[in-house]
């Protein structure tokens, strides 16, 4: 992976909800029109041509992508094999719909990060379980090791995650390589939200931070932030080239169904 709020001052869930209504409904022109007629403070979202409105449960995988295989969606279907759970049943644990979990399983649904986290919830294993290749356990004196480049790679329209250490299970945090897609907040249907605390550190490029008690926060390389999760939130690169940050989440895999 709520209650929506940005802008010049904090914006409520419901006009939010009718901003997102009014773009699908209406052409670009008249979308562009009614950002215009804002007041100049107010249009830190950005209208671009071409954003496609995902929703927080259901991303579609990229189409070179879709119906392949993952890490991911093979562990899903082995565990709630190992667990004896039918998709209803994981559903109900982890409040995403039963077709999104077929379709998840299936390669057809790159779930967010919020998503992830309902997962391993709902399967009571760790996040690293999810993407390790094997089943993963924990021992004294630890060490996990990722060479660049070679961590696991997890793609949404927003963000490409790369899991860091995902062979060491029961960490404390989620370490995560990530390149930030997402260009303005309106590509997100909801601010994503989830149990926990984040820290983001900007490596390459400039962001902004979209949250829910918070008027967007502008950081750049070298550049840190630390937020609790379960307070909306959406980040994006700024100007047109994409940015890459170290997103590291405390481990909580409790999240409440919504």
């Amino acid at each position: 992976m709520y209650d929506t709020k940005f802008g010049i001052a904090i914006y409520n869930s419901t006009s939010y909800t009718n901003d997102l209504a009014d773009e699908r409904e209406g052409t670009l022109m008249k979308t562009a029109a009614r950002v215009r007629s804002k007041p100049a403070a107010a249009r830190s979202v950005q209208v671009r041509p071409g954003n496609r409105m995902s929703t927080n449960e259901e991303t579609a995988v990229q189409p070179e992508q879709a119906g392949k295989p993952s890490i991911l969606s093979d562990k899903v279907r082995a565990l709630r094999a190992r667990f004896k759970l039918t998709l209803k049943e994981l559903s109900e644990r982890t409040g995403v719909s039963p077709s999104a979990l077929s379709k998840i399983e299936n390669g057809q649904l790159s779930p967010t990060y919020e998503k992830i986290v309902a997962l391993a919830d709902g399967l009571k294993v760790d996040i690293a379980e999810l993407f390790g290749r094997g089943t993963v356990t924990e021992a004294p004196g630890r060490r996990g090791i990722t060479r660049k480049g070679q961590g696991i790679k997890h793609v949404t329209p927003q963000y490409e995650y790369e899991m860091l250490c995902a062979d060491v299970s029961g960490k404390q945090f989620v370490p995560l390589a990530t390149r930030i897609k997402a260009h303005s907040v309106q590509e997100f249907a909801e601010l994503p939200r989830h149990d926990g605390e984040e820290f983001i550190y900007v490596l390459r490029g400039d962001i902004t931070i979209h949250s829910q008690f918070y008027e967007p926060l502008k950081l750049a390389a070298g550049d840190s932030c630390h937020f609790d999760s379960a307070m909306g939130h959406a980040v994006v690169a700024d100007g047109t080239c994409e940015a890459e940050v170290l997103w590291v989440c405390s481990k909580n895999v409790k999240m409440p169904h919504r």
